[in-house]
């Protein structure tokens, strides 16, 4: 068997170069600290969860302690992870713990639930001793109000944000004027792995769509959605949530592949369905198969992705020669 590792830091424009830098630098070190867990454990799941607490922890990507804000600045987290052995565990709505995949672990080793959400999943992490989420770093803040301004501005030209504003003023005694009191980001961070046994792990955790609704939890813990694995491929996706579980990109490329549809064929396939279905800047994903193949697809401007098998070729970029590929 062949061990590999992809990991994801968002599917977006990463336009900005001081942004795309320090978030490419993050993902790079955040595979290699991972790998070296791969290598040493031989442990799929371990592998994926610790690439993903590293890159909450970077607060320079969107999930953990660098998550984006919703619409009247605060922020809410969700997370979610399964392996081929039929682990799974997810939550979703978490506002003061710092790593939630941390918290989906102990929900999927230590309850018999699947997923756990608001204040109470709060609470378990809290009885578990994982660490208090800190307050947003400045940069988040800075990217908050700036979007908020866009927003109000009518700058915002995406359909997704436009109907947030409608909503918005629609009913500006809740939410408009405490916008105006204040005065286009859909990336989440993600990692899969196959160890030498054969058992493969997905993980995903996010901070949501900037701006979003307060209330409204996106794709991050829902299985086949933002994240699966089976025992033919792990997958972890990224971009505007709704449109993610309309489509449910990871649960179609498994069933594709399962029915025996080469893995370059079944990219094509899951990714027509997408852009026929919700258009264009939607939504990425990355994977890997029992045979240690790795593959990603997006069609949006971007998606940040690393990846190694031997950990010394460690690969990271956020713009690409193809948008789907199989390596």
């Amino acid at each position: 068997m062949v061990k590999a590792l992809v990991l994801h830091g968002g599917a977006g424009s990463w336009r900005d170069e001081s942004v795309r830098g320090r978030a490419e630098e993050a993902v790079g070190e955040c595979t290699r600290l991972a790998w070296r867990l791969l290598d040493e454990s031989n442990n799929a799941l371990k592998a994926v969860v610790e690439a993903v607490r590293c890159m909450e922890d970077s607060g320079v990507l969107n999930a953990g302690y660098g998550s984006t804000l919703n619409l009247l600045g605060e922020r809410s987290l969700d997370a979610g992870l399964m392996t081929s052995t039929g682990l799974m565990g997810a939550v979703a709505a978490v506002k003061a713990t710092r790593n939630p995949i941390l918290l989906a672990k102990i929900v999927a080793e230590e309850t018999p639930h699947i997923l756990l959400a608001g204040e109470d999943a709060d609470r378990l992490a809290l009885l578990k001793g994982l660490p208090p989420l800190p307050p947003p770093p400045q940069h988040v803040v800075d990217r908050y109000i700036q979007a908020v301004r866009r927003l109000l501005g009518g700058e915002l030209k995406q359909e997704y944000y436009k109907k947030i504003y409608e909503f918005a003023s629609l009913h500006s005694s809740v939410y408009y004027q405490m916008l105006k009191e204040l005065v286009s980001v859909f990336d989440t961070v993600g990692a899969v792995a196959v160890d030498d046994k054969g058992v493969l792990a997905a993980a995903t955790s996010t901070g949501g769509v900037t701006l979003k609704l307060p209330g409204r939890v996106g794709d991050t813990p829902v299985p086949g959605a933002g994240f699966y694995a089976s025992t033919n491929t792990a997958c972890s996706a990224t971009g505007i949530g709704e449109y993610i579980i309309r489509t449910m990109p990871c649960l179609r490329l498994d069933i594709e592949v399962s029915n025996g549809v080469g893995l370059r064929e079944a990219l094509g396939k899951v990714m027509s369905h997408v852009n026929a279905s919700v258009g264009l800047d939607a939504l990425g994903f990355i994977g890997v198969d029992r045979e240690g193949n790795i593959f990603y697809a997006y069609n949006t401007e971007g998606m940040l992705v690393g990846y190694t098998r031997d950990g010394r070729d460690v690969y990271v970029a956020s713009q690409h020669p193809e948008k789907m590929r199989v390596l």
